[in-house]
């Protein structure tokens, strides 16, 4: 394995710990903040690993989840791109597997105008496309980052998803 190889491998788990974060925030723009760093750098990712659809995904995610953070029309920002996501997808995709990070984020935006609970159920769903996507482009650490991702949003939902709330603690207590 040469340097450059590591170097990609090390920014995609980079970006994971920043995704992981996100789903362990109180509200969605905190989620969606930790979720812009993390795609901002998974963008860097797939650019130096050559995969096209995964970086033409993260790219127009990067606008979404902005968009979704700033303003107040998520359902709207979500309903126009829909097209856009699938005019993409046929113009960067050559296989059955390069849809499936379409698929994935198609998955993910509608959960993210929903509630916490939805948005980590559409995560468990998307992170596990993503994964095969991973495998199929060999970005190693991708697949296994997302991979705990899906873990990680299991446990979530098994060990009450709201445990970190602030208003579920005093409720412990």
């Amino acid at each position: 394995m040469d340097i450059q190889f590591i170097i990609i491998q090390i920014i995609g788990a980079a970006a994971w710990l920043f995704l992981l974060a996100s789903y362990y925030r109180e509200n969605t723009n905190k989620i969606l903040f930790f979720q812009i760093i993390s795609i901002i750098l998974y963008c860097i990712h797939y650019f130096f690993l050559q995969a096209y659809s995964g970086l033409f995904i993260c790219l127009f995610e990067v606008i979404i989840h902005t968009l979704y953070y700033k303003t107040d029309l998520d359902f709207y920002v979500y309903l126009i791109c829909v097209p856009i996501y699938i005019i993409g997808g046929m113009l960067s995709a050559s296989t059955f597997i390069e849809v499936l990070p379409i698929v994935a984020s198609l998955i993910e935006s509608y959960s993210l105008i929903k509630n916490k609970k939805k948005i980590v159920i559409g995560a468990i769903i998307s992170y596990t496309l993503w994964v095969i996507y991973d495998i199929y482009v060999m970005s190693y650490s991708g697949a296994i980052t997302d991979g705990l991702i899906v873990l990680s949003n299991i446990s979530i939902l098994l060990f009450n998803y709201d445990f970190f709330s602030k208003n579920q603690r005093k409720k412990a207590n």
